[in-house]
């Protein structure tokens, strides 16, 4: 399962930013998933969820905008 890699470095780039930017709680995700990336988004969105918690991402609404490539990247994400 590449989503479970993919995801840790996700929220790894996430926690960084936030911290950059001096934010203490992220509310929302923005991700943009291609058709081609081969990851189910129902895991995507659980492991998220999961090792999320405890952080300052825990609770934090994912969404997710589909595109016709072969990505997964981090958008944006809302915090403060």
């Amino acid at each position: 399962m590449h989503e479970m890699h993919l995801l840790k470095d996700l929220l790894e780039d996430i926690l960084k930013h936030a911290k950059d930017n001096k934010i203490n709680k992220v509310g929302k995700v923005y991700l943009r998933m291609g058709d081609f990336t081969e990851i189910n988004e129902d895991i995507l969105r659980h492991y998220f969820t999961e090792h999320a918690k405890g952080t300052i991402v825990d609770g934090a609404e994912v969404v997710i905008e589909k595109s016709p490539t072969r990505e997964l990247r981090l958008v944006s994400f809302d915090g403060e």
